[in-house]
This record gives structure tokens, C-alpha cells and sequence, in this order.
């Protein structure tokens, strides 16, 4: 992420000014005294280090003052700023300059960020290749390295100076992953920045590189080709050099558009879901008042029948009459002593009779024999 960057780079061309700085993480705004320290360096004359550093560390606290100000800081951020608590950063330098019509070059470098030069005629690189920083042999990268602080006289270690000579060949400026990868790839590494064409060959180039012997940690770089075009002054060809506010910019547009389409997707999965929620209630509605429309089967139950009343086939009117009238009859029937069921029997007996010759009297002289079966099943 370019946001998380702590490492800063600047040049100015028209003073030949370059400038790399890599923040300490676990340092107090790290971000802002490296670029404080890069721009200040590289857009100013400075007669001494002390007003160089002094000016920083000024123009460092006005910008935390404000950030620590805003409505919006932390608790623990406005604590750490009453502490007064420093930034640290490592930090590396190179200017060219003209001195009795020769061109010279000078480079200072503190803490684990290394400037290398590599001649156009290099053969070894342990022999030939000039590598600057404030580490001593034998190199170790660590979690402690050499830094200015934004606070007060309390730096760590002595930066290294070295002067000399404008000659052809290629400057490096990197901070301490790239560092430590040049010094263990030696040739390997100079073969490979020499295919770099743009910020896009780079970034591959770490993604790659971070699978097998790249440390994990921030990187930049600033190289610098020199040709002899026997001229005096000195001109510039292409230059291609990354904005890192810019980078971060560009990063953030696209997390935030991948972040937008992510909502969306939600929230259609959310509405699709809400949709189906709404349409299950009345589906089962629906199914519960179906089920009430269905007719149940019609069951035939009669006095004194079992299932045999199913296949019972449709009788002619004079047949329903007859046993409209035994119905009727038998309902008035009625025992009168409970407690005689054989006269209760006999009674009954001689009462069915009575209606049998009621209704051979009132029935046709000849009966068809299906109304004839009916009654006698009655």
C-alpha cells in the first residue's frame, strides 16, 4: 500500500539535488520528517548541517501541530505528541557540482539506506562498485538503524561523506530492502534494474522479487544515469520519476471503486434476500387458503348401513316416498315402558304392522320390484 509508505524521494534538476529517505515505523509521523527532510534538502542552498536539521525539525513540528490539532486525532496520538515524542528516518543525499570547470559529485548517507555508484566499466562489483551508508562491515540489516530525529540533538550514528569526480556510469539511491537485496544479488541486481523502464517494470519487479529473496518492507529507489556528452553543463534526457502522492491517490480511487462495487453486490444479495422473505409469507398463505377450497369427499352414512350405502343406486320417487313415510313413523314411535323391553317388542311389532297396511293402501296396486327390496331393507 503507497499510503503506508514511510520511504520519500525528491529531486530538483535545476539545482542537480537528489535525496531518498526511508521513515522509521514505529517513530512518531515518520511520513512527514522523511519528506520534510527530502524537499528541504533538495529545493535549498544550505550553509551548514545545522541549519539544515534545524529547519526541518521546525517545519516537522508546525506540520504535526496541525494534524494533532484536528478534531478528528486520537486520544493516544494528541498523548504522544504532549510526550514529545521524534520521528526518526534515515537519510541519503547527492548533488553534482562545478568546481574549476570540472564536475564533481558529493553524497552523504546515514543509517541503513545505502547510495551505490556502479562505473560504466565495472568488472567486480565487490572491487569496482562504491557503496556509501553509516554501516559498518560486516553489513547487517537490523530493526535499529542509524537516523535524524525530529526532536532535539539526540541522532543515532554519523553519516558517512564521500566526494568525487563526475565519471560515467549509474547512481543508486535506495532505501534498506532494496539495499540489502543489491548487496546479496551483486550482479544479478545490476542486470535487472538495467531492464526498468517505468514505475510498472518496478512495482513487478517487487511483487516478484517478494516471493523468494525480497524483504517485505517498504522500497525506494532513485537511479541516475551519467553519459559524457562532452559538453560543460549538464542536461537532462528522459526523466521518469513517480509522484508518491500520486501513486497514493491513484491506489485509493481504485480501492474505493473495488470497495463501491462490493456494497453493491451486498446490497443486491441483501435485497434479493428481502425479496424472498416478503414472497414466502404469502406463498404460504396462498397454499394454507387452498387447502381450505378443497372439497373434502362426500361420505353417505345412514342408520343401521355400512359401506354397502356407497353402491346404493338412485330409487324411483315412489320409493323415496315410501320411505319418507316408514321415517316418518318410525320417528314417532316410542316405547311406552322402559323398563318391558318384551312389550316394548310387541308394541312395537303391532305398530308395523298398522304401517304396513297403511301403505299397502296408499301405494299402487303393483310395486316394481327394486322399491319392493328397498323397503324390506328398511
Amino acid at each position: 500500500m503507497f499510503y503506508d509508505c514511510a520511504d520519500r524521494y525528491a529531486i530538483n534538476q535545476e539545482k542537480n539535488k537528489f535525496a531518498i529517505s526511508d521513515g522509521v515505523s514505529k517513530s512518531f509521523f515518520p511520513k512527514v520528517w522523511a519528506e520534510t527532510l527530502v524537499r528541504n534538502w533538495v529545493e535549498n542552498e544550505w550553509k551548514s548541517d545545522v541549519e539544515y536539521i534545524n529547519t526541518c525539525q521546525n517545519d516537522w513540528l508546525q506540520t504535526v501541530t496541525e494534524i494533532v490539532n484536528k478534531p478528528e486525532t486520537k486520544w493516544f496520538t494528541k498523548n504522544a505528541f504532549n510526550r514529545k515524542e521524534a520521528a526518526l528516518a534515515t537519510f541519503v543525499s547527492l548533488r553534482f557540482f562545478k568546481k574549476k570547470k570540472e564536475w564533481f559529485w558529493k553524497a552523504n548517507a546515514l543509517g541503513d539506506s545505502f547510495l551505490f555508484f556502479v562505473p560504466s566499466n565495472w568488472k567486480d562489483f565487490e572491487k569496482d562498485v562504491l557503496k556509501l551508508s553509516s554501516k559498518i562491515e560486516p553489513i547487517v540489516f537490523d530493526n535499529f538503524p542509524d537516523y535524524l530525529a525530529s526532536i532535539g540533538t539526540k541522532h543515532n550514528g554519523e553519516r558517512q561523506t564521500s566526494e568525487k569526480a563526475l565519471s560515467e556510469g549509474t547512481f543508486f539511491l535506495m532505501t534498506d530492502a532494496l539495499a540489502e537485496w543489491f548487496l546479496n544479488e551483486q550482479n544479478n541486481a545490476i542486470y535487472k534494474t538495467a531492464v526498468w523502464k517505468s514505475q510498472t517494470d518496478f512495482e513487478r519487479f517487487i511483487v516478484e522479487e517478494r516471493l523468494s529473496k525480497l524483504g517485505n518492507d517498504d522500497s525506494a529507489i532513485l537511479i541516475i544515469h551519467i553519459e559524457d556528452d562532452k559538453k560543460d553543463d549538464i542536461s537532462y534526457g528522459s526523466v521518469n520519476i513517480s509522484d508518491i502522492d500520486e501513486l497514493i491517490d491513484k491506489q485509493q480511487k481504485e480501492l474505493d471503486r473495488i470497495s463501491n462495487k462490493k456494497k453493491q453486490k451486498e446490497n443486491k444479495l441483501e435485497i434479493s434476500s428481502e425479496k424472498v422473505k416478503e414472497n414466502e409469507p404469502l406463498e404460504n398463505t396462498n397454499l394454507k387458503d387452498s387447502s381450505k377450497n378443497i372439497e373434502k369427499p362426500n361420505k353417505i352414512k345412514k342408520e343401521g348401513t355400512d359401506s354397502e350405502t356407497d353402491n346404493i343406486k338412485e330409487e324411483p320417487d315412489t320409493t323415496e316416498k315410501v320411505n319418507e313415510e316408514n321415517k316418518t313413523d318410525k320417528e314417532s314411535v316410542k316405547p311406552e315402558n322402559k323398563n318391558s323391553s318384551q312389550n316394548n317388542q310387541t308394541h312395537l311389532e303391532d305398530e308395523t304392522e298398522e304401517i304396513q297396511k297403511e301403505s299397502s293402501e296408499s301405494k299402487p296396486p303393483t310395486p316394481n320390484k327394486d322399491s319392493k327390496n328397498t323397503i324390506n331393507k328398511f
